[in-house]
């Protein structure tokens, strides 16, 4: 009994001591081998190319300005986190990036940042098809009623788009 204990003690050390190694080890090498956001600029001059490039070169946009004057921290917040050390990493392509997120506005339920981000999608040259997929995918993974209000949010920004409506899909 007392070697199977001993046994077991040794084991169960042993099993935490190279789970730790791994835990330890596992951001430095992703550091080295996943492309980081560019280390010579600031976090806010990252967030600051991320922003123009969502506007195609036009700066802040006006919703973003009321949110440095109404809540200036959550913007300081948006632009040097979200934007600068997130959404500036080199992993995923500006398009890809767009329909991941779209998928969780969808799934949130977030209509207004679903609209948003699926108006830097098509700025990206996502198609109103692969914006539709976005729909139907979200009625698996997030429910009918999700995808329906998304459904409507996107045909509204398609009116002001002048995209014909309805979007044939690529069956």
């Amino acid at each position: 009994m007392k070697g199977k204990f001993l046994a077991l003690t040794v084991g169960v050390v042993l099993t935490l001591t190279i789970a730790g190694a791994i835990f330890i080890a596992s951001p430095m090498e992703a550091q080295k081998t996943v492309p980081q956001p560019s280390q010579t600029l600031t976090r806010q001059e990252r967030g600051e190319r991320v922003v123009n490039s969502l506007t195609g070169g036009k700066g802040l946009p006006p919703h973003f300005e009321q949110l440095q004057r109404d809540f200036p921290e959550l913007a300081d917040m948006t632009l040097k986190y979200a934007l600068g050390d997130i959404w500036a990493r080199e992993v995923l392509d500006n398009k890809t990036r767009q329909l991941i997120s779209l998928a969780g506005f969808a799934a949130q339920g977030t209509m207004p940042q679903f609209k948003l981000h699926a108006q830097y999608a098509l700025n990206y040259g996502v198609t109103p098809q692969e914006l539709m997929e976005v729909i139907y995918i979200t009625t698996v993974t997030s429910g009918y009623p999700r995808a329906l209000i998304a459904a409507g949010t996107l045909k509204e920004l398609f009116q002001e788009n002048q995209i014909k409506f309805p979007v044939t899909s690529q069956k």
